[in-house]
């Protein structure tokens, strides 16, 4: 019995290759976003007899029943709900085949697939690769942008050969942290800000001010909260709030607000002129930012995109 159950996976791997097809994946994934087999059928061009086969098939193949009909369609078993994430990945996986397939056959040498926090795309990403790609325009180079939350399941998943994250982040087995790029935490303002012509600012200076509040829980937030107790200042608090950095800085703009912030996001709207960074000493600290990379087995494309960050950092 024990050799029956552990030989299970292989055999149905074994029955997947030969029988499944992607487009009975790509059917279900679509069934659980539209709740209709239908529906599904003619988003991918097929007859509903066809549709209600492919299902049965795949089903039989899998020996679980993915949905339950009810009046107005279908809706996800509990089996299926436990397959969907990797009935994904394999869809995922047909996804990155054919994008590497087509570099490949389009002349790159090497493929290095990058993904990385919002304050690594704009701290890191977007001052260091530029040069990168000029000086290597062999290699192809896939970036995107991740929640930090999407961080380990990348990592166990193989799903990046670089993750650009904090220091914090809890590295995974197998991987190691290089920090890259310091934060920090500072007050800005818009560039014709009267306060912005100002070499040194003191707390009272701001006593009349409008500040934009930082989204809750985050560092700027907490700093926020601090750099007020700080100050003894009960401050004016924009009636707004949101975590769209572009947002922010129009309200920054227009309103003339104060707002605390992460150099990470809002240094680009300085280099454009936009804000100017205050003199006032903000509370706080913020984690390094940096790459998650494999200890060992990385390719040569790989080691030279992790050699030239490295190098930029360290400029």
């Amino acid at each position: 019995m024990v050799n029956s159950v552990s030989d299970a996976p292989t055999a149905l791997v074994r029955r997947l290759l030969h029988y499944a097809r992607p487009r009975q994946l790509q059917l279900v994934v679509r069934m659980a976003e539209l709740g209709a087999i239908q529906k599904a059928a003619e988003a991918l061009g097929m007859s509903q007899p066809s549709a209600t086969q492919a299902l049965t098939r795949l089903e039989g193949l899998l020996g679980v029943t993915l949905f339950d009909r009810h009046a107005r369609g279908v809706r996800l078993t509990r089996e299926g709900t436990l397959l969907m994430p990797a009935l994904n990945r394999a869809l995922a996986s047909f996804d990155m085949l054919a994008r590497d397939a087509a570099h490949v056959g389009q002349g790159a040498s090497g493929l290095v697939r990058i993904a990385g926090i919002a304050a690594a795309s704009t701290a890191v990403v977007a001052p260091a690769l530029p040069t990168l790609c000029a000086s290597h325009p062999e290699l192809w180079i896939d970036y995107r942008e991740i929640d930090a939350s999407q961080i380990p399941s990348l990592c166990s998943e193989d799903g990046a050969d670089i993750a650009l994250c904090r220091a914090s982040v809890a590295v995974p087995d197998g991987y190691s942290f290089v920090g890259l790029k310091q934060d920090s935490l500072g007050v800005y303002c818009a560039s014709d800000d009267p306060l912005a012509a100002r070499r040194t600012l003191s707390p009272r200076a701001c006593a009349n001010a409008t500040w934009l509040m930082p989204p809750m829980e985050s560092p700027p937030h907490r700093a926020f909260v601090e750099l007020c107790k700080q100050m003894n200042l009960s401050p004016n608090v924009a009636r707004f709030g949101t975590r769209t950095l572009g947002v922010s800085v129009a309200l920054v703009c227009r309103l003339r607000l104060l707002y605390v912030g992460l150099e990470s996001h809002v240094s680009p709207f300085v280099d454009a002129g936009q804000l100017r960074r205050l003199p006032l000493a903000v509370p706080g600290s913020v984690d390094w930012i940096g790459m998650l990379v494999r200890e060992r087995m990385r390719a040569e494309s790989v080691e030279v995109v992790a050699r030239h960050l490295a190098t930029w950092a360290a400029r």
